[in-house]
């Protein structure tokens, strides 16, 4: 008997349409199940105790809500995997914790940057970056986004531990039929000779991944700006930018606070951040 595929899974803290249709398309392009994550509970601890019994039903009762909502503009899609639904009643990091403790992907939406400044204040995005057992998808919210013409960015700092983030960019280039763009961004004070030293380190790095995936047309870029603003100049007509997770208590370029927040306050597209032993889908 074969087992079950790991899902995708998505958390959603409201109407999060972009990332809803983000996540069922991946689940659909994975032929793999959904599972929609609403964490109703009260993120201090101890403040169960102050609550009656009728503030426990109306925190129950407006995250079931936010599940009808996703279940009622899911139903709309032509094409839909199979998708379960799951209203918990812990924090949001215990349910996201749980959900993807065997997961294919987690899927995170953000509808207003109110909501993710909370996120991020408590510590759940950092979190569940640095510590889920698979990729993390960050999804903005934009009303009117214009057609994605820049394929699938994957940024690379040099390190010799991209085996994880080139794994799941090269994988999205070719189940999307894009181009795959290799940036790294070098600070403008770098010397040349340093600069050199780094761009022979990433071309080492890419070596052989030509011959894993033949179909994959690579495009290397070396920008001279800071890391921050090259991803979000990136994402602005990407489909897709993969940054690598840190791999050290130390957090990399990539999940600094400031970063977090400049990117995902202005991104144009989803971005995946993806642990450096990924091994792929």
């Amino acid at each position: 008997m074969n087992s079950p595929r790991r899902p995708v899974v998505i958390g959603i803290a409201d109407k999060q349409p972009t990332a809803l249709r983000f996540a069922l398309r991946e689940a659909l392009r994975s032929d793999v199940e959904m599972l929609v994550v609403h964490a109703a509970g009260v993120p201090l601890q101890g403040v169960n105790a102050y609550l009656s019994p009728a503030d426990l039903d109306a925190l129950h009762a407006a995250g079931q809500k936010v599940l009808d909502d996703a279940r009622e503009l899911l139903d709309q899609e032509v094409a839909v995997p199979s998708i379960a639904y799951e209203l918990s009643t812990s924090t949001v990091v215990e349910a996201l914790e749980a959900a993807t403790v065997d997961a294919h992907l987690l899927v995170i939406g953000a509808d207003d940057i109110p909501w993710y400044d909370r996120m991020l204040g408590g510590g759940v995005a950092r979190h569940m970056a640095r510590h889920a057992p698979c990729p993390v998808v960050v999804v903005p919210e934009i009303a009117y986004p214009a057609p994605p013409r820049g394929g699938v960015v994957v940024t690379l700092d040099g390190d010799t531990s991209a085996t994880g983030p080139l794994t799941y960019a090269f994988e999205q280039a070719l189940v999307r039929g894009h181009e795959l763009h290799v940036l790294h961004a070098t600070p403008p004070a770098t010397l040349a000779a340093d600069a050199e030293a780094i761009r022979a380190n990433i071309a080492e790095v890419l070596a052989g991944w030509g011959e894993m995936y033949p179909d994959v047309r690579v495009i290397r870029a070396f920008i001279v700006d800071g890391a921050e603003q090259a991803i979000v100049a990136a994402s602005a007509h990407a489909e897709l930018v993969v940054v690598g997770r840190p791999h050290s208590r130390t957090l990399s370029f990539a999940l600094t606070r400031p970063l977090a927040m400049q990117v995902l306050r202005r991104a144009g597209c989803p971005v995946a951040i993806v642990p450096s032993d990924y091994r792929g889908a």
